[in-house]
């Protein structure tokens, strides 16, 4: 999981150092208005002239493509996961949110690219099969291929709508790890938190504290009450444990 979404910030770097006037989102989530909940979509790219739906796989070991579309990824280790069929389903992704644009400006949006892209070099692949509906890459073949983009800007009405769409909360923790996921509960204004200052080991005599960038203090374990992306349930992780927050993307009224 954690290698997963250091590969998954990499590519994001990648991609925005060579994306030029192209607009570069991660992790957008909109509504599904046909089976409820919401959607997530790794990676969207929108230029003047078209919109790239990106699904990235950080997998090792190799896989194969079932009769039905699904994917069997053989492990290091021997043992087997089936995965369901990612190109139709992030094809699908693509449409609900271009139907959203559409119902939302009544302008389609332009031509959408399905994309996969297999950043593990630890992964035995080979290309898609003809028809597919889907190109795939490994992480440097989509970069060259993004380099190699046409990257005009997207309408002011396509960029209005992609970034109406929420994202999930960032939570920075001491030592570099990243969490993603919903804060559901903030004690503290919810205000992007640039540094936390914490006692350290001038705690164990003065007791602990942590004293947040937009001005409050703590002195006990309190935090954001947090649904974390992969865990089950909620939990709270204490202002002491962490060095700042970025709250997601307001949402507008279509997102």
């Amino acid at each position: 999981m954690v290698s997963g979404r250091l590969a998954e910030l990499r590519l994001l770097k990648l991609t925005r150092a060579v994306a030029k006037d192209a607009l570069v989102l991660e992790g957008i989530r909109l509504p599904d208005p046909e089976e409820g909940g919401r959607r997530e979509i790794d990676m969207v790219i929108a230029t003047a002239n078209e919109i790239l739906f990106v699904e990235q796989k950080h997998w090792s070991g190799s896989f194969s493509i079932t009769d039905e579309g699904k994917f069997l990824q053989k492990r290091k280790d021997g043992s087997f996961l089936e995965h369901k069929n990612i190109i139709s389903w992030t094809a699908r992704k693509g449409v609900l949110l271009c139907d959203l644009h559409l119902k939302r400006t009544g302008a389609e949006a332009p031509p959408s690219r399905t994309v996969l892209v297999f950043s593990n070099r630890n992964l035995d692949w080979r290309p898609l099969p003809e028809g597919s509906g889907s190109e795939a890459y490994d992480e440097m073949g989509f970069i060259s291929m993004v380099e190699q983009m046409e990257k005009r800007p997207p309408s002011s009405e396509l960029r209005e709508t992609l970034l109406g769409f929420g994202t999930w909360d960032t939570i920075h923790l001491n030592g570099g790890r990243t969490l993603h996921g919903d804060i559901l509960k903030y004690p503290a204004r919810r205000e992007n938190l640039v540094h936390v200052k914490n006692s350290g080991i001038f705690g164990i005599i003065t007791g602990p504290s942590s004293v947040l960038s937009t001005g409050e203090i703590f002195v006990d374990q309190r935090g954001p009450l947090v649904s974390v992306v992969g865990e089950k349930g909620s939990r709270i992780i204490p202002f002491a444990h962490i060095s700042k927050i970025v709250f997601s993307n307001p949402k507008a009224e279509w997102g």
